[in-house]
C-alpha cells in the first residue's frame, strides 16, 4: 500500500498545492516510527511548518547514522524500504514544507 503526501491551501476550499507531492509506501512505516518525524499517516492535517524541523532532523539522522536504521529496511536487496529512499522522501518533504509552510498536509 502506498500513500501520496500532498499539501493543500489553508483556506476553507483546501485547494491542492500542485507543485508539491511525494510518494511514500508502507515499506517505511517501521523505520519512520523510530525517527523524530513519525509515520506519515500521523501527519494528516498538520501544518507544514509544524513538520519542517522534524523532517529535517529525521533526514539528517538517516544521512549521518544510517547504520542505526538499516535494521528497519524491508528488503534492501530488492530496494524496498531502504534508508536511502526514506532519506529522499523526508528531504523532499522538508523542501516542500519550507516552500509552503502554511500548507496543510494531506495523506491519500
Amino acid at each position: 500500500m502506498s500513500y501520496w503526501i500532498g499539501l493543500v491551501e489553508p483556506d476553507r476550499k483546501h485547494r491542492e498545492i500542485d507543485d508539491f507531492g511525494v510518494h511514500c509506501s508502507w515499506n517505511f512505516k517501521n523505520m519512520m516510527e523510530h525517527l523524530p518525524c513519525g509515520w506519515v499517516r500521523d501527519w494528516q492535517g498538520k501544518q507544514a511548518s509544524d513538520m519542517i524541523v522534524l523532517a529535517f532532523h529525521s533526514a539528517r539522522l538517516l544521512a549521518s547514522r544510517p547504520g542505526l536504521y538499516q535494521k528497519y529496511e524491508l528488503d534492501p536487496n530488492r530496494n524496498l524500504g531502504t534508508v536511502a529512499d526514506c532519506h529522499d522522501i523526508l528531504y523532499r518533504c522538508y523542501q516542500g514544507f519550507i516552500e509552503h509552510p502554511d500548507g496543510i498536509i494531506t495523506i491519500d
